[in-house]
């Protein structure tokens, strides 16, 4: 059920939800769960601050139990608690999971989130969200946030996570200098992020990205830069060690570790997504049309950037792609109106109306002084001979519409 709602039916599931809650607290102690999220370094005090229960193994325990509290089998369903089977009865939603509540603003429990046990057949999905009702979209809640809030509001640097038990993690390693947040699905959304923005002053605590250190990790660690630059400048991501996540570093290390980890194991954000797009190029760096290729698709996030971090981020490249300073300073002088042209940031959007094109332009032009000689010269006089190619490479207008490869 989403969508417009009389109060009433949305003061329903409020109830029906903290009836639920109080369910799966009461069939936790006999279960297995204590001892898991034990195992995990998940002890009594954080599953009693984190509220987390038990949904049990049988068919229809928790709608029998809520049938007996008074409440009618279209709510049950209704607020994703129960569905048809193909009988045509009603079955729960959760079994013989680890079960956390999802909170809106205000502490109020909105849907759950569960965990099934590390036995579970391969075809059990390791987590399950509730469904999407009139008081939760999953596209707009972060799990933690709520628990986080006061920690946020005290200043408290938000740390984005990938799953429940690693923002449970951190904010227990943190001690109230990290707050966990985690999405509730696969990537972070827009509305996730703007509900993070609105909880916690991004601006001065700014934001840590802590996604495991893979494939889809980094996918989604590029993903969450698009969408937290409009909110901070002061975004870095947390670079764990392969084959890792917070919640194993909580569980094999202790909190200390995972707090250092935290502090001091993180790296700007945008290297990390510059450092992305230009790894999609390398089996070309060989050649120079493949250094160029790289060097177009970064120019874009460079130019996009406070004028202050053009001129490192220009070194950077440089280093990373073997061309002279030069070069790079023209690539991102010649993507700044595709930059402004399609908003890349809100930032860049707020910088055009006040003339953005010759401050970042001055910007990028004065990382040529860091290039050999340290003087301000011609390009043709900067770029050594071997760099001359590249140079009318870079001049190539079929070479600028070029795609990224994969």
């Amino acid at each position: 059920m989403t969508g417009s709602q009389p109060q009433a039916a949305k003061a329903d599931l409020i109830r029906v939800h903290q009836s639920a809650a109080r369910f799966f607290r009461i069939r936790l102690a006999d279960s297995w769960v204590p001892a898991y999220l034990a195992g995990r370094g998940f002890g009594p005090a954080v599953q009693e601050r984190w509220q987390a229960g038990y949904a049990p193994a049988a068919w229809d325990d928790l709608t029998r139990y809520l049938r007996a509290a008074g409440y009618a089998d279209p709510l049950i369903e209704a607020a994703g608690l129960a569905r048809r089977s193909r009988r045509g009865t009603l079955i729960d939603t959760f079994r013989d999971r680890v079960m956390l509540p999802i909170r809106a603003a205000g502490g109020i429990i909105v849907a759950f989130i569960g965990r099934a046990p590390d036995h579970a057949g391969p075809g059990v999905p390791k987590y399950l969200n509730s469904t999407g009702t009139s008081l939760y979209s999953k596209s707009e809640m972060l799990f933690g946030l709520s628990e986080g809030h006061r920690a946020l509001a005290d200043g408290a640097q938000p740390v984005i996570v990938e799953g429940p038990f690693d923002a449970i993690a951190v904010t227990t390693a943190g001690s109230g200098r990290f707050a966990g947040t985690a999405p509730c699905g696969a990537v972070l959304t827009a509305g996730q992020a703007a509900a993070l923005g609105r909880a916690a002053g991004l601006s001065t605590a700014g934001v840590l990205v802590a996604f495991d250190p893979d494939q889809a990790g980094r996918r989604a660690t590029v993903s969450a830069y698009r969408l937290l630059a409009p909110l901070t400048a002061k975004s870095s991501a947390v670079i764990l060690p392969p084959g890792t996540d917070p919640a194993q570093i909580l569980r094999e290390h202790g909190p200390a570790a995972l707090a250092w980890t935290l502090a001091m194991r993180t790296r700007p954000l945008i290297d990390v997504v510059i450092d992305a797009e230009v790894g999609r190029w390398s089996q070309w760096l060989r050649h120079p049309e493949g250094q160029v290729s790289a060097l177009r698709a970064a120019a874009p996030l460079v130019a996009a950037l406070p004028p202050a971090e053009v001129a490192r981020q220009v070194a950077r490249l440089a280093r990373h792609l073997e061309l002279d300073h030069a070069i790079v300073t023209e690539a991102i002088t010649d993507a700044l109106p595709e930059v402004v042209a399609a908003g890349a940031t809100a930032r860049m959007i707020g910088a055009a109306e006040r003339g953005p094109r010759d401050v970042p332009a001055e910007a990028v032009r004065a990382a040529s002084r860091d290039s050999p000689g340290g003087t301000r010269q011609p390009i043709s006089q900067l770029a050594p001979a071997p760099c001359e190619q590249v140079r009318r490479l870079v001049a190539q207008p079929a070479l600028r519409a070029r795609h990224v490869p994969g």
